[in-house]
């Protein structure tokens, strides 16, 4: 069953309900309902056993279980015998299935296509029996009523009435007292027809009946009801025996399905063997090689635990700075951190400017684009000598749609693997946030996390609250919030200074050998607070927490356009709730697949960002940094023979555009290309034109190409 078919058939099952209940489609051998959790379960079955009717029918039934069968009652007779339960299996299965046709007239064609199909591929274990003369009456009457009463019995008058009373059968009540009767004139039909007991010699799970109980030297002398009954009463001291294994039953109570109430059981010569076939065929067709399959909730979030603010921030490193770094060398590197700081955001004005260039022309087009004339009613004095002529001699007004509110939420990946790119990201990042302030729309940043540990009972300091349904995030997941609009240009210089020192350290630290644009005493940045070193990616955790901060910064500042972006070189962390298996959230009351490996679509991730988009009408870009084009093998599916662009597409503009995935664009960007903030300088002491040139055409190139990511970027948010 496909992912688009089996949400066809949550839906087709929440209608017939008429009720909210859950429909988990799982690495289970029967449909089953639990009428306590409101949870209804359907098997995995192979792909050659799929079938539309036969899914639609278990559909129908399941969901009829329930609606009218009370879970109490149901409950109540898992402390009965293993035979009564498998007759009122039987019966129940007759009334509901009447009740829900009857109700949705529809579903009578599933039931009936279904069933043909069933019975074809012998389902029921019918084939090479006569089925007039070689079956109890409860078995007749599961295969007259499975069948929508098409299949021929000849039924004895006393046996009519039986049949009858079935039909007659409203409540619960009405079939645990038909069951008890049919039953006993079972039993009674057993002494009577004693050929009916060779059908019935081997159980579902293949305990054979052992004819010389029935048939030895010892009992010769016995008449065939005496051996008959004597066999019953054997059988009958050994299931009173086992009555205690029958309390076993009462774990599985809960469920209503296919094999009955409580469970399999060990069949006897009285249950109804067409239905327990009907169960082993079923089981024979589910897909045992699937995954099993995890179905959880959405934590709640608790925003104060989880986000550490800027204030928090700045205290903490300098607290920490006190404490370690309080030597003269220590204070002289920091202040030289802070000199490279403010020098890059002074030559960042190049690029800002060329940002918001970019966005003004871009909205202002868009503006005009959806810009409409109206004629006024007033005559043009200018228009007026072509009266003669020209019948447009009115004034015209242009009205220009309103322009809307925009606003940016940034996510910065502070993740062990991003050392390597942290710098020119974290540049990257600031200029973004300076490109806000000059063009004054609202913006927040916030780094991921999860390096704050606690002693205590992690989820109770957490910003998450779980429980056996919800999915596990890291309990010390941390969204340290960086920059805001609302800052003072004093803690903006703070957390700046201390962001780019960081990324500096970071790089200085893993990648010493390979520091060509930092000065030499680079390597001796001081560190920061451990609180605050990179950690692993908190990313779909922090998109959770995406849905509460999203909706008070739309609330708060009145945004109309808004753009989510996210700065990372790889995939999230796991969440899977019991660590096996697909895992399933439920989002506005629907199951989506979001753990899947193989596909981008179906991963957590992608489910949550497109959740986000549609709730918020959000803009979504992405970027991820790699070192080289043989990183994104495994995350850019290029087409078969695209191989060779994409590679010097990477190579030439230093990114690849990517709008396969959940993102409104994806961008894979060479990690090694920095901001072109720089001048080139014809001040150079070089007198080598070749060199000049060299650098120049060089300069020249870096700033295109940087130029080129930053028109493609704008051009989503504008």
């Amino acid at each position: 069953m496909t992912k688009d078919t089996m949400k066809n058939k949550s839906q087709l099952a929440k209608l017939l309900a008429t009720e909210n209940i859950e429909v988990q489609e799982n690495q289970v051998q029967t449909a089953s309902f639990d009428v306590v959790n409101r949870v209804l379960t359907i098997p995995i079955f192979k792909e050659e056993h799929k079938s539309k009717h036969v899914y639609d029918m278990l559909v129908g039934h399941e969901v009829s279980h329930a609606l009218h069968t009370p879970s109490e009652s149901w409950k109540d007779m898992a402390n009965r015998s293993k035979e009564f339960r498998s007759f009122v299996n039987v019966i129940e299965d007759a009334r509901i299935d009447k009740l829900i046709q009857k109700k949705y007239p529809g579903l009578t064609n599933d039931y009936l296509k279904g069933f043909d199909k069933m019975y074809k591929d012998n389902f029921f274990g019918t084939k090479g029996k006569d089925i007039k003369n070689d079956y109890a009456l409860i078995d007749k009457i599961n295969l007259f009523y499975k069948s929508s009463k098409r299949l021929d019995f000849d039924f004895t008058p006393k046996e009519k009435i039986l049949v009858n009373a079935v039909d007659k059968c409203k409540t619960f009540d009405d079939v645990l007292k038909l069951s008890e009767e049919i039953l006993g004139y079972c039993k009674e039909e057993l002494k009577k027809k004693p050929q009916i007991v060779k059908v019935y010699k081997q159980d579902p799970n293949g305990t054979k009946v052992d004819e010389s109980e029935l048939d030895s030297e010892d009992s010769s002398a016995k008449s065939t009801d005496d051996k008959l009954n004597e066999w019953l009463e054997k059988k009958s001291e050994e299931e009173d025996s086992k009555e205690d294994d029958n309390n076993d039953s009462k774990k599985q109570s809960n469920k209503i399905g296919a094999n009955g109430a409580g469970g399999e059981g060990t069949a006897t010569e009285l249950r109804s063997l067409t239905n327990d076939d009907m169960d082993s065929a079923v089981k024979g067709i589910t897909d045992k090689e699937a995954r099993q399959r995890d179905y959880c909730e959405m934590p709640e979030v608790d925003l104060k635990k989880l986000i550490i603010p800027y204030s928090k921030f700045i205290r903490d490193i300098a607290i920490y700075d006190k404490k370690q770094h309080d030597g003269s060398y220590d204070r002289q590197q920091i202040a030289k951190a802070k000199v490279r700081t403010q020098k890059f955001i002074r030559e960042s004005s190049n690029v800002v400017n060329f940002l918001v260039k970019e966005f003004e022309m871009k909205k202002n087009a868009k503006l005009y684009a959806r810009a409409s004339q109206d004629k006024t009613g007033i005559i043009d004095p200018l228009k007026l000598h072509s009266y003669k002529f020209a019948e447009d001699i009115f004034k015209k007004i242009t009205t220009v749609p309103n322009q809307k509110n925009h606003g940016m939420i940034l996510l910065l990946d502070w993740s062990g693997s991003m050392q390597k790119h942290l710098l020119p990201t974290v540049e990257q990042l600031l200029n973004l946030t300076l490109f806000c302030k000059k063009i004054n729309i609202p913006f927040s940043v916030y780094a991921f996390m999860n390096n704050h540990r606690d002693e205590r009972d992690q989820y109770s300091q957490s910003g998450f609250k779980v429980s056996k349904k919800t999915l596990l995030p890291d309990a010390t997941t941390k969204l340290v919030q960086l920059f805001s609009h609302k800052q003072s240009k004093v803690d903006y210089m703070r957390v700046a200074t201390i962001l780019h020192r960081a990324a500096m350290y970071f790089n200085g630290y893993y990648n010493w050998r390979r520091m060509t644009h930092l000065d030499e005493d680079d390597t001796s940045v001081p560190s920061i607070s451990g609180d605050y070193y990179l950690s692993s990616t908190p990313l779909n955790e922090s998109l959770i927490a995406m849905d509460k901060i999203i909706k008070k910064f739309k609330n708060d500042y009145n945004t109309d356009k808004l753009a989510l972006v996210t700065l990372t070189d790889g995939a999230s962390n796991s969440m899977n709730h019991n660590g096996i298996g697909e895992i399933y959230i439920k989002i506005n009351n629907k199951y989506h697949q979001a753990g899947s490996y193989y596909s981008d679509n179906k991963d957590m991730t992608s489910v949550l960002l497109k959740y986000l988009k549609k709730k918020y009408d959000l803009q979504t870009i992405g970027f991820y940094l790699v070192a080289k084009y043989r990183e994104l093998q495994y995350q850019l599916r290029v087409p078969y023979g695209k191989e060779m662009l994409a590679r010097k597409m990477f190579s030439k503009d230093k990114f690849i555009a990517d709008y396969s995935k959940a993102y409104d664009v994806y961008f894979y960007v060479n990690s090694g290309t920095r901001v072109a903030n720089q001048v080139f300088d014809s001040k150079s002491d070089s007198t080598n034109k070749r060199t000049l040139k060299k650098m120049f055409m060089s300069g020249m190139k870096q700033r295109i190409n940087s130029r080129v990511l930053l028109q493609n970027f704008i051009k989503r948010i504008a």
